[in-house]
């Protein structure tokens, strides 16, 4: 059967759907919900003739008889994967895409240009073993000199590679975007891997921590640069020792090993690229 084609000025090749957040905004916006599927029925009415002859006694003749035959068709199209383009076109509809992340308010939803870098937690969780015995390899060999355990290994003035094993243990197992727009602001995000339309391993082998090309990305805006977020002052919080402690800790964690403090923070609900 041959597949009915539709004319279109742009395709979009889509890296990243988060399909329950999208899928709620559509909800809000067309009321019956969500569309996952489409059926397309179809009809059309063939007349056919059939003559015959008769022979009696009373009367010669021929006679004709019309036969209609209708034919149905029914085509039952997956509409799951029309969810990002309906996201974009409703969203569009009803004004509430900003572009640019610029001077834009927690809760803005913005669509953003630009580079991706990716850093994946686990993948480098798991690579500490190799590297312990990389860098060992490296180290030059004296006589009478003691022997360097792995987690001494120095990675930069400051930084062991005991110290890096032990924020990995602590860090969540997340997929981390840094995303430069065209106004070299950093926006940093994290990623469900389930919600990519290819393996995230495979983009590892492929691309290393940079992927090619310019990107478009579609989402909330949930954290902004320090100096410009007023939810992070502490003026009116009652002080308490441990907690202020703790808070230090986290806030250490955080400009580690997740969002640095001149950094917006972007939850992401599509990210693609244009075909041209």
């Amino acid at each position: 059967m041959e597949q009915e084609s539709q004319g279109t000025d742009l395709l979009y090749d889509f890296l990243y759907i988060d399909t329950r957040r999208a899928s709620t905004l559509i909800t809000q916006l067309y009321a019956p919900g969500v569309v996952s599927s489409i059926k397309h029925i179809s009809s059309e009415e063939e007349s056919k003739q059939k003559s015959g002859g008769v022979d009696v006694k009373v009367a010669n003749g021929a006679f004709s008889v019309e036969e209609a035959i209708n034919r149905t068709q029914e085509k039952l199209f997956d509409a799951s994967w029309s969810l990002p383009i309906n996201l974009l076109d409703k969203l569009s509809e009803s004004n509430l895409i900003a572009s640019g992340i610029t001077d834009r308010k927690l809760g803005n939803l913005v669509l953003i240009k630009g580079k991706i870098s990716f850093f994946d937690i686990s993948f480098l969780q798991k690579s500490i073993p190799f590297m312990e015995k990389l860098l060992l390899s490296q180290v030059p060999k004296k006589p009478n000199q003691k022997k360097i355990k792995p987690e001494d290994l120095q990675l930069v003035d400051g930084l062991t590679l005991g110290m890096v094993s032990s924020l990995l243990d602590i860090v969540p197992d997340t997929l981390q975007i840094d995303f430069i727009d065209d106004n070299k602001n950093n926006i940093w995000m994290t990623i469900d891997k389930r919600n990519f339309t290819i393996n995230p391993d495979d983009m590892v082998l492929k691309y290393g921590s940079k992927i090619p090309g310019e990107w478009y990305a579609l989402g909330l805006v949930d954290a902004l640069p320090e100096a410009s977020d007023e939810d992070n002052e502490d003026n009116n919080e009652i002080s308490n020792p441990l907690k202020d402690g703790l808070k230090q800790i986290l806030s250490g964690i955080k400009e580690s090993a997740g969002r640095t403090n001149n950094s917006y923070g972007m939850t992401p609900l599509i990210l693609f690229r244009k075909i041209e």
